[in-house]
Parts: structure tokens; sequence; C-alpha cells
């Protein structure tokens, strides 16, 4: 199982530095056919200008899963939901740990996502049975929020175990 705990409330913290800033909750549940990543997020100017499934969404707002379903950190799938509900799904083989290589896939997972008074808040429900070798015993996974920021380019981390660099794609930081 992995070693973070079902049911807790995690604060994600800055991807680079690993400062935890309280402003993006999370938490997961694994039940017997599923399992769901719900984040509740604060954010005073959402940016997502993405309509479509499997659009490059990680470019603006979004929230994000990496999950090996059996443990093997060279092969795992990114979710990821805009704060309008928009979904991306793919498959990642990743030999080295640090360049990636994504397939896109349809995603087979539900997403709901509302906005709240202070930001959005996402609902992910994946079936077990579309994650090919799923072990719950030996699954690890990382979290994560991207916040793109207005008339900037720049665009802020979070990670709920941090990466300590530009990029969320470090297998070695799932747990």
């Amino acid at each position: 199982m992995s070693a973070f705990e079902q049911n807790k409330i995690y604060s994600l913290s800055e991807n680079r530095k690993g400062k935890e800033n309280g402003e993006c909750r999370f938490r997961y549940t694994l039940q017997e056919d599923c399992l769901r990543f719900y984040f509740d997020v604060k954010d005073c100017d959402i940016l997502s200008p993405y309509t479509e499934d499997n659009d490059d969404i990680w470019k603006a707002d979004a929230v994000e899963v990496f999950i090996s379903p059996d443990g093997d950190l060279k092969n795992y799938k990114e979710l990821e939901v805009s704060p309008f509900g928009v979904r991306f799904y793919g498959h990642i083989y990743n030999e080295n740990g640090k360049k990636p290589q994504l397939t896109k896939q349809e995603p087979p997972f539900t997403a709901k996502a509302e906005l709240t008074e202070e930001g959005y808040r996402v609902e992910m429900v994946l079936p077990v049975s579309a994650l090919e070798g799923f072990d719950a015993e030996k699954m690890k996974f990382n979290a994560f929020r991207l916040d793109k920021k207005p008339n900037k380019r720049r665009q802020l981390l979070y990670a709920l175990s941090p990466t300590f660099c530009k990029k969320f794609h470090r297998p070695a930081y799932f747990k």
C-alpha cells in the first residue's frame, strides 16, 4: 500500500523547496473497485482555457495524480483534471526516471470539478480495472497542483511529495 494514508488530509507543498502553503488539500480512498482522489484548491485567479479531454491542460491550472499501479516506477499513469472538469490521461514510460515518454489514452476515469468561493474542488474516480497489474500493496503515486499566474509566464508547482526541481516526472518521489 502507498505510504500515504487513506482518508488523511494532506496539504501539498511548493515543489522546488518543499514548503507547505495550505492552498491545496488532498486525500484519497481505495475502495474495492476504484481509487478516488480529492483536491480542494484555493485559487483566486483560475486560468484554464482548455475544453477537450486530452488537451494539454498542464499548461494552465490543473491537478494531477501520477500512479504506478504495481510499483514499477518506469511505467505509470498520469491523470489530470482542470478546474472545469476537462480530463487528461496518459501512459508514461520513464526508463531513467527523468525523461518521460507519454502516450495519450482515452481517460478511463470520471471527474467532477466545481468552483468554490475560494477556488475549486475536484474528485477523480478511477476504476482499478483500468490499471493493468494493479496491486494495492505495491502501488505508488504522487499528487500535484499546477497554478498558472495571469499576465506572467510562470506557473507555480505544488506536490504531495515534492521533487525539488522544475518537473513532476520524478518517479523516485512516488510513495
